[in-house]
């Protein structure tokens, strides 16, 4: 992993500025070679203040768009990522992985839809202080086959240690599998992780965020502010 590919910035607009025209560049790059361009973005506060940056430029008709997770919620609550991101991305076509009636059918028809937009445009994530990606949390099981880069592209029910519990992620295998990859991270906790990871440390070895940064077959941009 080339530690080059760090980009730190001061503040945290600026950061979310240079990211947001970053992501604007790739997909416009997709939709000059095909019809439509795929994309992953993440839940959260640090990535809702992104969505503005991307709806003033992206022509959302031609963006197909899903969460690269999702709490097991009504898609309405509160809680919901694919609920941020349509009221952030009004235009574009917000795939919700609520496709079945439990976890499990709505995570294999998610899954089978998404293989349908390979490879993605870009595959955007962000982090826990924890060092989780998505909602692929340490220790949590089933987790060892989720982050195998070598399994089928697909999604799981996956078990966060906080409320909402209950989670849809897509295994690293379907994170992997973007034109464009990259990490979004604030605080001195994360930098902390992110750093013990290109370092190869080994007490970071388990951690999801070294599968996503350790194992991916395109070097990850990472986004940093304090």
């Amino acid at each position: 992993m080339n530690q080059n590919l760090l980009h730190c910035h001061a503040r945290r607009d600026e950061c979310l500025q240079v990211l947001a025209a970053d992501l604007l560049a790739q997909i416009q790059l997709t939709l000059t070679q095909q019809a439509r361009a795929g994309l992953l973005l993440p839940g959260g506060s640090s990535p809702q203040a992104l969505l503005p940056l991307l709806a003033q430029q992206l022509d959302g008709n031609c963006v197909d768009l899903s969460p690269s997770d999702e709490r097991w919620v009504p898609a309405q609550a509160a809680e919901s990522n694919w609920q941020l991101l349509r009221q952030g991305l009004p235009r574009a076509n917000c795939l919700d992985p609520r496709q079945g009636a439990s976890r499990e059918q709505a995570a294999a028809a998610w899954a089978e839809q998404l293989r349908g937009w390979l490879p993605f445009s870009a595959v955007l994530l962000g982090m826990g202080e924890d060092g989780h990606i998505a909602s692929l949390f340490p220790h949590m099981p089933g987790l060892t086959a989720a982050l195998d880069p070598h399994a089928v592209p697909g999604a799981l029910a996956a078990q966060a240690p906080q409320e909402p519990r209950e989670r849809l992620s897509l295994n690293l295998a379907m994170l992997q599998r973007g034109q464009w990859l990259g990490l979004l991270a604030f605080g001195a906790r994360k930098r902390e992780l992110i750093d013990a990871v290109l370092a190869d440390q080994p007490s970071v070895h388990d951690l999801p965020l070294y599968a996503w940064l350790q194992r991916s077959p395109l070097p990850v941009r990472i986004y940093w502010a304090p």
